[in-house]
Formats: C-alpha cells, sequence, structure tokens
C-alpha cells in the first residue's frame, strides 16, 4: 500500500502570525517544485494489487520498502547490520508512516531500553533520553554530525532514525555512555517524488506536510532537487493549556548522481511556538499527590517556548577508485531558544498547596563542524579490510541568559492556569561557553575466510572548553576553563556460522567530559572526565529468506568513574561506580509477504555500586526500569485495507537514585487502518493510548516532577504518493 507524507494545501495554526506567511511561503515553493518533472515523466504508483509480495516462506524473495533494514547510514560502519557487532536499531520510515508518528519521541517509543525524561527548570521537553539507564540528551546526531540543540524534533525530514546502543565514542566523540541516536534525512535521488498528507485529529491536531523531489537529467543535468516542508498545531490529550506549534523546510540539492563524485547541499529551518508541559508535582520525590491529570499548574500569559533552529550542510563525495572514496561533510547551524516555564514544586496534600516557580533562559547555540572520512577496501594476503579513517573539527558556542521569578502559591487540587502572574523577574547571571574539538581516528574490519571477522577503532579527541560566568549582586565572575585529550577504542570479533547469521563479542569505552553539555560551573570545571566501558555478545539472523531480522545481545555497561560533590562541599570529584547489566531481543520484518512486525523487548538490573551517599549504595539508577517491551505489527488484508496495532510496556522505576518510591508500570496499545482508495491516495486513520491510560512518561531527574503520557487520541490523515 502507498506510503507517504503529504497533500499540498494550506492550515491555519492556532497561532497563526508565528506560523501561518511562512508556512504558505513554503507550500507554494513545493507547488513550484511539482512543475520541474515532465508530465511524460511522471508515473503513477501501482494498485495495491500490483503490489503483491510474493510469498517469503515459500519464493525466498525479500519484499522492499518493508520495515527491515540492512545497513546503517554511516561511513564508519562498513558493513550490513548483520555483521555489525554492535546493537543497533533502525527505524525505517514506513514504521514511522504507518505509526503516524511526528516526533522524535514518538518514533523512540518504539526502542526497548530508552526511557524518557522530563527537562529541568527551563530545560526542553522533548527529547530528553537515557539509553541502557545513562543519559543521552547530547548524544543526538543528524546524518553523523552532533546536534545538540535544545529543541523538540520533528520527523517530518527524516528517512530513517539509528539507534546505537553501547558506549560507541569511537564514532560518536564525547559521551554516548549507553549510545548514540542518528537521524537520517531525506536527500534528492533519481526517483521523482510527489508525496504528502492531511492530518486533523483530536486535541485540536492539525498537521500538514509535502515531500517533492525531481531529477533534473531530463534538461540534461545530472542532478535532483527535493523540499520537504511541514506545519503542524495541536493540543495534548488530557493536558490542559499545553499547546504544541510548530513548521518547517528542508529543500535539498544534489549534483552528480551518476558520476563519482557527488555533491549535495541541504538546510533546514525549524520553528517552535510552544506553550511547555511541566506536568504535575511529586510529593518528596516519591509520590503523586491526588490530583487530576488535566490540572495545568503553569500561567497561561506567561509560559512559553520559543526556538528556531537552522543547519545547513554540504557534503562531497568522491570515489577515487574501487579502493578509496572520501566523504567531507561541512555543517553550520544555530538554534535559538527562549522558554519560560512554571516549574511545579512542594507539593502539600495535607493544605492543598503547592508552589509553582516561574524560571526562564534565553539562549542561543552555534556551531561549525566538519568531517572528512576517507574509506580504504583493500586486501593483504588472504586478509580484506575496510578501513576508515578520519578527522574532525568542530567550534561550539552556547550562551545561556537565565531569568528567576518570585514563586507563587496556587491550589493543589484545583489550580488556576488563567491567573495573572503579578511576580517580579530577576536576571541572573550570563554564561558564555566556547568549546573546540579536534579528533583523529581509525577503524578497521578484517575479514579472515568466510567465517571470521575482527574489527577494532581508536579515536583521539582533544576537547577544549573556556566559560564566562558573569557577576551579579551576591556572586563574582568566573572563568573556568579546561582541556580535555580523551583516547577511546573499540575491539570486537565476529563469526558467521552461516551466511544469513552472525554471533560476536565486543568492548568499547567513552568519555563524560565536564563540559559535555557546554558549560562549566566552578563546581566541575577542574573535575577530569568521566570514563565509561560497555562490553556485549550478541547474536543476529535473517531468517525467511532474508525478509525478517532476529537480533539478541547480554551486556554491561559500567561508569566507573562518576562525578560526586564532595561531603558538605559544592566541588565534583570523580568517585563513583554506576553500572547496568542486562540482555535485549529484537525483530524487524516480513514474517509474511502481508505481515510485518517491529519491537523488542530489553531486561536490565541497574545498581550504584559506589558513592558518598551510603544510604544509596546498592540502589537502582533512577528512572530505568528492568523491563521494557515494544511492539508493532500490520497485515495487509484484501480490499486494499491494511491494519495494525502495537503496544509499549514499561516496568516500574524509582523516582530517584534514594529509591523510596515507585512510578507505577504501564502499558500502552495504539491501532491503526488504512484503505486505498484509489493508486497513490490513502485514508489512514490512528488511534493512541487505546484505553486512555493515565501513565507517567517522564520525569525529572531529581524527583521534582512528573509529566504525564497524552491520553487517547485519534488522527485521520489522507496520504498522497504519485
Amino acid at each position: 500500500m502507498p506510503t507517504s507524507t503529504a497533500v499540498l494545501v494550506s492550515m491555519r495554526v492556532s497561532r497563526p502570525s508565528a506560523a501561518s506567511p511562512a508556512l504558505g511561503a513554503a507550500l507554494g515553493l513545493a507547488l513550484s517544485c511539482t512543475a520541474l518533472q515532465p508530465a511524460s515523466a511522471q508515473t503513477a504508483t501501482p494498485s495495491a494489487g500490483e503490489q503483491q509480495l510474493p510469498a517469503i516462506a515459500v519464493e525466498g524473495a525479500k519484499p522492499q520498502g518493508d520495515y527491515k533494514a540492512d545497513r546503517a547510514s554511516s561511513p564508519k560502519l562498513t558493513e550490513p547490520l548483520l555483521d555489525t557487532p554492535q546493537s543497533i536499531t533502525v527505524i525505517p520510515r514506513e514504521v514511522m508512516d504507518d505509526r503516524g508518528a511526528t516526533t522524535l519521541r514518538d518514533v523512540l517509543r518504539t526502542v526497548p531500553g530508552i526511557t524518557l525524561s522530563a527537562g529541568e527548570g527551563g530545560g526542553p521537553q522533548g527529547d530528553n533520553l537515557k539509553i541502557r539507564g545513562f543519559a543521552a540528551n547530547t548524544d543526538l546526531f543528524i546524518d553523523g554530525m552532533r546536534d545538540q540543540g535544545q529543541y523538540s524534533r520533528d520527523n517530518f525530514n527524516l528517512e530513517q532514525v539509528e539507534v546505537i546502543k553501547g558506549a560507541s565514542a569511537t564514532s560518536s566523540g564525547r559521551g554516548s555512555t549507553g549510545g548514540a541516536v542518528n537521524l537520517v534525512t531525506k536527500t534528492p535521488g533519481k526517483e521523482a517524488i510527489t508525496a504528502g498528507s492531511v492530518s486533523l485529529g483530536t486535541d485540536r491536531t492539525k498537521r500538514i506536510t509535502a515531500d517533492v523531489s525531481r531529477p533534473l537529467t531530463d534538461y540534461g543535468v545530472d542532478a535532483a532537487v527535493r523540499l520537504n516542508v511541514m506545519g503542524h498545531a495541536s493540543g495534548v490529550a488530557g493536558r490542559d493549556i499545553v499547546e504544541n506549534n510548530r513548521w518547517g523546510f528542508a529543500p535539498s540539492v544534489t549534483f552528480g548522481l551518476s558520476g563519482p563524485t557527488k555533491l549535495t547541499f541541504s538546510y533546514m529551518h525549524l520553528v517552535e511556538d510552544n506553550i511547555p508541559d511541566y506536568g504535575i508535582p511529586v510529593v518528596n520525590g516519591t509520590s503523586l499527590p491526588n490530583v487530576k491529570r488535566e490540572n495545568y499548574y503553569g500561567f497561561k500569559d506567561l509560559n512559553a517556548e520559543n526556538t528556531r533552529t537552522d543547519i545547513g550542510t554540504a557534503r562531497l563525495e568522491h570515489e577515487v577508485n574501487d579502493v578509496v572514496s572520501v566523504r567531507n561533510t561541512l555543517r553550520a547551524s544555530q538554534t535559538k531558544r527562549y522558554s519560560n516555564v512554571s516549574v511545579p514544586r512542594n507539593a502539600d496534600p495535607i493544605a492543598n498547596t503547592m508552589t509553582r516557580t516561574p524560571t526562564a533562559r534565553d539562549t542561543t547555540l552555534k556551531s561549525l563542524d566538519n568531517q572528512t572520512d576517507v574509506t580504504f577496501k583493500f586486501s593483504t594476503g588472504g586478509l580484506k579490510h575496510s578501513l576508515v579513517t578520519g578527522v574532525e573539527l568542530a567550534a561550539e558556542s552556547y550562551d545561556n541568559q537565565p531569568y528567576s521569578f518570585t514563586a507563587a502559591t496556587t491550589s493543589l487540587s484545583d489550580p488556576n492556569p488563567f491567573a495573572i502572574y503579578r511576580g517580579t523577574r530577576t536576571l541572573g547571571a550570563k554564561s558564555e561557553t566556547k568549546s573546540t574539538t579536534a579528533a583523529l581516528y581509525v577503524m578497521d574490519t578484517v575479514k579472515i575466510g568466510e567465517q571470521w571477522e575482527i574489527a577494532g577503532g581508536l579515536r583521539y579527541d582533544r576537547f577544549h572548553t573556556d566559560t564566562k560566568i558573569a557577576a551579579t549582586a551576591t556572586t563574582a565572575a568566573l572563568n573556568p576553563t579546561r582541556t580535555d585529550n580523551l583516547l577511546s577504542w573499540r575491539g570486537a570479533i565476529v563469526y558467521k556460522p552461516v551466511p544469513n547469521a552472525s554471533l560476536y563479542a565486543s568492548a568499547s569505552t567513552a568519555y563524560n567530559p565536564s563540559a559535555e553539555g557546554l558549560a562549566l560551573t566552578a563546581a566541575n570545571g577542574t573535575t577530569p572526565p568521566e570514563k565509561n566501558l560497555t562490553y556485549e555478545v550478541g547474536a543476529k539472523w535473517d531468517v525467511l529468506g532474508d525478509a525478517l531480522s532476529l537480533t539478541g545481545a547480554v551486556f554491561r555497561t559500567e561508569k566507573t568513574d562518576a562525578r560526586e560533590t564532595l561531603p558538605g562541599g559544592t566541588v565534583q570529584v570523580l568517585n563513583g561506580l554506576r553500572r547496568v547489566d542486562g540482555f535485549e531481543l529484537g525483530v524487524a520484518g516480513h514474517l509474511t509477504s502481508k505481515w510485518q512486525v517491529f519491537g523488542g523487548y530489553t531486561y536490565q538490573t541497574s545498581e550504584i555500586v559506589k558513592t558518598f551517599t551510603a544510604a544509596n549504595k546498592g540502589k537502582e539508577l533512577a528512572n530505568t526500569p528492568k523491563h521494557t517491551f515494544s511492539l508493532w505489527s500490520t497485515y495487509e488484508l484484501p480490499w486494499n485495507l491494511k491494519v495494525g496495532g502495537g503496544v509499549q510496556y514499561v516496568a516500574d522505576r524509582y523516582w530517584t537514585d534514594a529509591n523510596l518510591g515507585k512510578i507505577p508500570n504501564y502499558a500502552v496499545f495504539d491501532a491503526m487502518a488504512a484503505y486505498a482508495i484509489r493508486p497513490g491516495v490513502e485514508l489512514q486513520v490512528n488511534i493512541y493510548n487505546l484505553t486512555d491510560k493515565f501513565y507517567i512518561e517522564r520525569v525529572h531527574a531529581g524527583g521534582g516532577h512528573a509529566v504525564a503520557g497524552a491520553g487517547r487520541t485519534a488522527l485521520f490523515t489522507t496520504n498522497v504518493k504519485f
């Protein structure tokens, strides 16, 4: 059945002054792009009957455009996923479309072992996450380059999302303790695409996207252009006041489609204008008060989240010959974010009161990054090498102007979000941080015959950070600075008993410098990087004619030098030891030509092995459930009808490292149906949280507040692709 993304029509969002004019211009540009392809060259999408796939178990043919991916996008990962000795989950576009996912957070719900976190005071809510029990907020990448901007990512311009699990500093650089997430964007190709979707749903949801791609070969130019645009406006089911409004566009052009040299220019512009959700209060970091889930504890007239993200990229790829290929990527990006949030605190169920404390930040993050990868494929004797070496140079800056507000008390059971805030605002100490990275790396995969592979890698990073913190009426100016020299490594061995299966064992390291989040303080300015080590043993097996992928792995990740504050002081030192052990299972692809599945299960046990806080020794890590499970499946029925459904389960987990109270477990069920009314036109309905389950999806790291998952939501979409 046809999959897609959008119909080209106009839409009014709930805050038209911010979104509508530019969105209308972007859609007009998309409409103009459709004229670039001659009508004679446009081909209709085959009907559902013409797209029937062979019976896999009988004919052994792998379907195209399915839930199973064969490779990751990074040139540093030279082998197919089957032969890559690491747990990697790839979420293809088909899974996102069938699930009706619109944000990165929606996409990552399909990956067990990932838990979501609530933002700190003034921090963004959308893309805070933990992988295998360790924070990964700064481990987000776009096309292999770090994307540390504080914004909620929409998936309108994504081809697939890759979750690389385990310490992976040799490919990612700093961070990546439990893993990293790489977003792969859409690029122009030889295929002409005119696609789009219009969605209407409950809770004031309106969404439109367009995807137009045209090769220019008919005009004598070996090139192609592509444009993706999006507009979105919605509330959140079960949550009063909250609004999510955003729009964006992403043009790209590629020269040299058919030759050995390819040059791609791309740009993404994304704007958000939200009323943020900081959820409901937590009582003493142990439990929730008995309040309605729709209670909004902020001020509608005060609270806002406005972001603007601009990312421009130039990528040059050149195949010198059959042995050597080169890829150079240059990117400049900027994210500006102003947030004013009211964080619920100090709930008193007896007095029926709580404190809502407004706080604000005005931040700008800029980066200029260049990566050069050179790949060599050659043989020495009977050994076949796939060697990648490269260099990365980056300059980043982060300016943060905080504001504090006087707190206000409100009713715990019946807060008034329409009350006018009449407190005072105080200017905080502005901080300006500049960081530079210079890195060298080399990785080699050596094939020994048909059954054995050995893989290894080294990376050296020089990470320098200089932070200037302005003086205030009560504090002096500070200028902490430090330079970290980081050497990370990775080693693995792979055995292939048969061509469609592999067994592997690997070990890898990673580092978390104090300035990983692009800021130093008086407390951590002299603290060396944390060290991390991951061991993993796993198996991968492609079955049913390579149509279905089965994976499994056992892992251990240790943070051997965790930062902790000295007892009775403020300075941080390397003292703690934190450990997560577990195993995971995964499945992706076709069971039959009409039946697809995507999902997995992760079991993990966590422990605070060493800490200054004696009462926490032996406790579990906060927000690290033992069991997470996700399964999504679709089936193509006759009558041009496809149906699907899925479940996400998260076991109970502790609010804080003190383990004084647990967040209840939950299971959320979703369903979909899609009907092709004619070739290239499809009607789709998605229903999320079928049982209208009240559950806590995200929690503040210190157990201060919690954000409930959305209630029952329905989304009705018209998809077009021709």
